[in-house]
């Protein structure tokens, strides 16, 4: 048994008691622990794991193959986004051939224009020195 005391708000001392608790037995029967079975399961657990062994195998060899299907294909993909780029940049470039070729087309079209200007002038200057001719030797 084991006291305690306390001092309470007017100084007296008092004393308190705690009681020893013990453990009652317990009357549930357990149930015998299981006997090493592993002689005579033995046997099929080798075939498991053998089957399972295999198993395994396969499996690796199979995401082997999935592994370099995959880098295969991530190379061919890698080749055709290359080529892809490529082709882009090509179309980029004959874009901009076409547009030089639009703007010089439209500057020779301008300057046809005018150089057909200056012919018509210049047949018509033709057409009074001829008349003018005409009429210095009627003259």
């Amino acid at each position: 048994m084991v006291m305690k005391k306390k001092k309470s708000s007017k100084s007296k001392i008092t004393k308190t008691v705690k009681k020893k608790t013990v453990a009652k037995k317990s009357t549930r029967k357990v149930a015998p622990k299981a006997k090493n079975i592993s002689k005579i399961v033995a046997p099929a657990m080798d075939e498991d794991h053998s089957v399972l062994k295999e198993a395994l195998k396969d499996i690796a060899r199979e995401l082997g193959q999935l592994r370099e299907e995959k880098e295969d294909l991530e190379g061919t993909l890698d080749s055709i986004a290359m080529d892809i780029t490529t082709t882009q940049n090509e179309e980029v470039q004959l874009k901009d051939q076409v547009r030089k070729l639009n703007s010089v087309e439209s500057a020779l079209a301008l300057k046809r224009s005018r150089l057909r200007t200056k012919l018509e002038g210049i047949k018509t200057k033709i057409q009074k020195v001829r008349q003018l001719s005409a009429k210095m030797e009627s003259l």
